[in-house]
This record gives C-alpha cells, structure tokens and sequence, in this order.
C-alpha cells in the first residue's frame, strides 16, 4: 500500500493482557511497516528515533519496546537497506546503574547486539542550528543533533503512554530528544522563559499557564522545525501495550494491541490520542498544532486507513478500536498545606486540568481569584 501524506495507517494485533511477549511487538512492526511502500531514499542514513528517554526495563511501557525496532529494522533489510544505512538514535538521561536503567536492563542491548545496528546516543554530540518557519517561541533551535539533520530519513518511533505535562506523549513529544541539553528540556523553565518568569503560572486565554502555553509552542517550534529539514519522514507508534499516569513510575499498564504510521505527526497523535480514550480536542498540545495549523485534531477531519483490509476506518470503525478504559495522565500535586499526591489532567466532561495546578491555583489566590477545580488520581 502505498504511503499517502496526511494519511494514518492503522494494523492490530490481539491481546488481552497488560504485558505482551518480544515477539509480538516485533511481529507487528515488520508487518505493518512491510505493507506500506515507504518513500526510502537509495543513499544516505536510515535514522530511527525511538522514545527511550529513561532506560526502564521494557515491560514497564516507559520505553518504545525494543522487540517492536526490532521488527522495523528487519522491515527495512527486506526492503533492501543496508544494515549500515541503518542507526538508532535517541537523546537521553544516560545510563543511570544505580537505578536499573541501563541500555541493557531496558532490553535495548541485546536488541542492538542481534540486529547489528549502530547506537548514537544524541548527548553532547555535534550540533546543527535549524530556523523555525513560524516559530513562536523559538525562531531558531541552536540545537539540533546533527545526525538527525543530515540523516535521508526520519524514523520517529515513540510508544502509547500518557504524560504528566504533555498529557499524551506520542510522535510530537519525542521529537524533544532530537536536541542536545540543555535546550532540550522543554519542562523545565528555560533561559527562553526567563522574562517571562513573573507571573508565568498565571493562566492566558487559553485556560492554561504561560508556561504551559509556552511549552507546547515549543513542542510545535519543533514539529516546524524538523518539517523545514525536508527529508522524508514516518511517525511509527508502538501501541501494544499502553501506559497511563506521569509517564515515569507512576502509572499501570494497558492492552491497546495496535500501531499507527503516518507523515504527519498531528494526525498520528490526534489518533493515538483519541484511541487511549482521550479526546484530541481537548489535549492541548494538539490544540496548539491545530491552531497553528500544522495539522488537524479532529478525528472525523482525518483519513485512517486499516494496513491489513485496505478500508477507511471511520470515526465509528474506530471506535471500536478504542481502549475500553480511557488513559489517565497525573501530575504531582504538593500544596503548602500538605497536600501531596497526584491529580487527573482530565475533569469528567473531558477539558483538561492546568500543569502544575499546585503553583496555579497559589498564583490565582495572590491574584485574589478562585482556585481552579481538580480531581486527585487515586489508585
């Protein structure tokens, strides 16, 4: 089948329990990438860019599973790419020992090992300054790696999870470890944000803080970014099995049983999203790529394509596909009057909840206005 732009392709694999063995991933990713006549160039490097920002061991759904990259590279050598065209890349938190996560506690080296691959860790590396068409935030990303830069196609290869501040953490997010540190750590307050500090928690028109603004901006910055580069790019979600709360420990695990390709990293989002049983519309990075135009988040507005029948899935067809448990994102909650714990970024009717709502809701009372409703997460 052939690769339409704007297009989402969706293959399936059964499964009923919250762990699925390496072979199922692999199986799923050699298949769904083998049906799909994938635009790949005849030189240069084959970058694939999984999310392996901390090295948890696989089955914990912190990490894009190695069996699935497995699958992908396999795909790629039967389609006739040279095994030394082909390069894992990821920019990380680095090995951490002391804590278990390591390349080989998360399953990943002995990946590397069977398929022969090359592993750039994409820290302190060579750099490339990229413009930002549009940009908002940034009109400039000093720090692009330059492998990803100079590569002949883009692999982007993140796993289902939820995520504390981007609610969903998909193909947009995880274009974050395309850059070196520090500008890579959109979460923090970065020297971008710094005259802005003063009353950054406050909310805008949008219903969230400056800084929550500002953040998925940059998220977007970066989508634009990557676009100007112009080389042919795929978004490959590994959706097997789903994660739920802050996107680190906190958090169960949940059978989804599918994967997503696509071009435009909206449309996969938009429909990862909504089949972890959130609502596109009301997730607000995707708010901000619709508004800034770089793709829409309406689910009826995008074409999905199931890889195994050749048929439009339409909104009815997917929601049959969707977790029959709707995905939770949390954020730390730690008020001065002791309060800690976690709270849902999703109220009942569906809108989401502010980041941070601790340091929003103490801005609010300084501004003599009324705290901002929330529910606490309770497992």
């Amino acid at each position: 089948m052939q690769l339409e732009k704007d297009k989402v392709y969706m293959a399936r694999t059964p499964i009923t329990s919250d762990r699925a063995p390496y072979e199922a991933y692999r199986e799923l990713a050699f298949r769904a990438l083998s049906a799909l006549d994938v635009p790949l160039p005849e030189s240069g490097t084959i970058l694939l860019k999984p999310n392996a920002t901390v090295l948890f061991p696989a089955d914990k759904r912190v990490v894009t599973h190695p069996g699935f990259v497995a699958g992908m590279l396999e795909a790629l050598r039967a389609k006739g790419v040279e095994n030394e065209r082909l390069l894992l890349a990821e920019g990380q938190s680095g090995e951490q020992p002391q804590n278990g996560h390591t390349w080989e506690s998360s399953g990943y080296q002995a990946m590397i090992d069977e398929q022969q691959v090359r592993l750039s860790v994409l820290n302190n590396v060579e750099q490339t300054p990229v413009d930002v068409p549009g940009g908002v935030v940034y009109q400039r990303l000093e720090m692009v790696a330059k492998e990803i830069a100079d590569c002949a196609f883009f692999f982007n290869v993140p796993l289902a999870k939820c995520h504390n501040l981007g609610c969903t953490t998909l193909s947009i997010k995880n274009l974050m470890g395309i850059l070196d540190r520090p500008e890579r750590h959109f979460c923090n307050v970065q020297d971008v944000d710094k005259p802005f500090e003063e009353g950054i928690w406050r909310l805008t028109e949008s219903g969230y803080s400056l800084f929550e603004d500002r953040f998925y901006h940059k998220l977007c910055d970066t989508v634009a970014a990557l676009r100007s580069l112009g080389m042919p790019r795929l978004c490959m979600i590994d959706g097997v099995v789903g994660r739920d709360g802050t996107a680190f420990n906190e958090g169960k695990n949940y059978p989804l049983g599918w994967t997503l390709l696509g071009d435009n990293e909206v449309h996969v989002d938009a429909v990862g999203t909504y089949l972890m049983g959130m609502e596109p519309e009301q997730t607000p990075y995707l708010q901000c790529a619709a508004l800034r135009e770089l793709g829409s988040n309406k689910i009826e507005e995008i074409e999905v394509v199931d890889l195994d029948s050749g048929q439009m899935l339409d909104v009815d067809a997917l929601a049959q596909c969707r977790s029959a448990e709707a995905l939770m994102p949390y954020c730390r909650l730690e008020r001065k009057d002791g309060e800690k714990g976690y709270y849902k970024r999703f109220r009942r009717d569906g809108s989401a909840v502010p980041w941070r709502i601790d340091a929003v809701n103490e801005q609010r009372l300084a501004d003599g206005l009324a705290p901002v409703d929330y529910e606490m997460a309770h497992d």
